[in-house]
Parts: C-alpha cells; sequence; structure tokens
C-alpha cells in the first residue's frame, strides 16, 4: 500500500490501481503530482512522467524544493521525464495496446533494475490531443484496468485530463473505468465502477457492428 496526498490529505492505495485525475486548471497537475512522485523517489520506486516541456520544469522545481535530487535520479535511472509524444506513439499514432506494452515495458525493466513499484503519471490531453478518439481512449482505459487493476501489478498510473476539453460523455464513460478518481483538490473512490473486461468487450462490439453497418445498407 502506497500513500496518495491530494489537497493535503492522505488517501492510501494499493499497487495495480490506475487513477483518473480531472483538472481545469494547469497547477492542480503539479500539485498532486510532484507529491506522488517525491515520496516515491524517497523511497525504492521507479518514477515516470510524461508531459509537455513546461511542465517538467515546474516539476523539476516542486521536487528540488522538496530536497530531491533530481538530475541525480535520473542519472541512475529511477526518475524517468519524457517530453516527446513520439515515445508512446505508434508511428505517430495513439494505439491502446501500444500503450499497454509500454507500460508493461516500463514495469519489466523497473523489476530487472531492483525497483518495488513504478508511479507513473501520463498527461493524457497531451498525449491524445490530435491524435486520439474517444472510442481509442476508452479502450486504452479499459485494457489497462483488466491488465494492471485485475493482474494486481505493481504499478500505480495516475492518468490527467482537462475535463473543460472533453465531451461531457466522455467524462462520464472515463469515470467508470476508474475505481478512483480525482477532482480538482478531492480524492474519490468510485461508487460506479464498472468491470473493466466486459466494457472491452462492448467498446469491440460496437466497433464491429459499425464495421458491418454500411455493408448491409
Amino acid at each position: 500500500m502506497i500513500d496518495l496526498e491530494v489537497g493535503g490529505k492522505r488517501e492510501r492505495i494499493r499497487p495495480g490501481l490506475h487513477i483518473c485525475q480531472f483538472y481545469n486548471q494547469a497547477n492542480e497537475l503539479i500539485q498532486t503530482g510532484a507529491p506522488f512522485l517525491r515520496d516515491g523517489l524517497r523511497g525504492q520506486d521507479k518514477c515516470y512522467y510524461a508531459g509537455p516541456g513546461q511542465r517538467h520544469s515546474e516539476l523539476r522545481k516542486l521536487l528540488q524544493a522538496a530536497h530531491v535530487e533530481v538530475e541525480e535520479l535520473i542519472a541512475r535511472g529511477q526518475l524517468v521525464l519524457v517530453d516527446q509524444r513520439e515515445e508512446l506513439l505508434a508511428n505517430g499514432r495513439f494505439d491502446p495496446y501500444f500503450l499497454i506494452a509500454s507500460h508493461q515495458a516500463l514495469i519489466q525493466k523497473a523489476i530487472r533494475e531492483g525497483w518495488q513499484l513504478v508511479r507513473a503519471i501520463i498527461d493524457m490531453g497531451w498525449l491524445c490531443q490530435g491524435v486520439a478518439s474517444p472510442e481509442q481512449i476508452l479502450k486504452y482505459e479499459a485494457a489497462a484496468d483488466a491488465v494492471f487493476t485485475f493482474q494486481n501489478r505493481p504499478i500505480v498510473a495516475l492518468l490527467q485530463y482537462n475535463y473543460s476539453e472533453l465531451p461531457g460523455e466522455l467524462v462520464v464513460e472515463l469515470l467508470k473505468l476508474h475505481p478512483m478518481a480525482i477532482v480538482g483538490r478531492f480524492i474519490k473512490r468510485n461508487p460506479y465502477y464498472v468491470n473493466a473486461e466486459e466494457y472491452m468487450v462492448k467498446i469491440i462490439r460496437r466497433t464491429q457492428q459499425r464495421r458491418r453497418s454500411p455493408a448491409m445498407t
């Protein structure tokens, strides 16, 4: 179990969990992300952050203010900072399964290096902008929940979304796929959480039906 600090309060969470964070102010991202990574860097966790370059400098400042030796930890491989989307895209395309495979590779590398857990943060707005459809995003989130939560993998992932940029129906569906969500400065357990494997089957069936529809008309 690890602690997740949000708005000055801490919530105990278990490995294998992926958490959705909805925000509408950029400072909410780093205020949640920095303590999450700080605690892992003080221990024996491998920490990973993927987001736009401007947030990297903010994150570095907050970690350094907490007496975290950022450059030293990057050099030894405990901290990984990614500001190029191409590392998480498949030939410039958002591929849910490619992204899941990259997470699996990160976990395996961390285990080989002797770290106890992976703490990962991804700014999904930055990653998905212009390259991912709502269905692709939901397929990724359902697959991540099925793989990591149900298999109890040694990872805790924080997926960050600007809800003001998302269709309302997508926000509702994203909430269904996360057992826990952060909204603003509050963290909440989700009473409407659904089985990710069943949800994934529904997505696949909808896709197949749409592909068949033109041929039937």
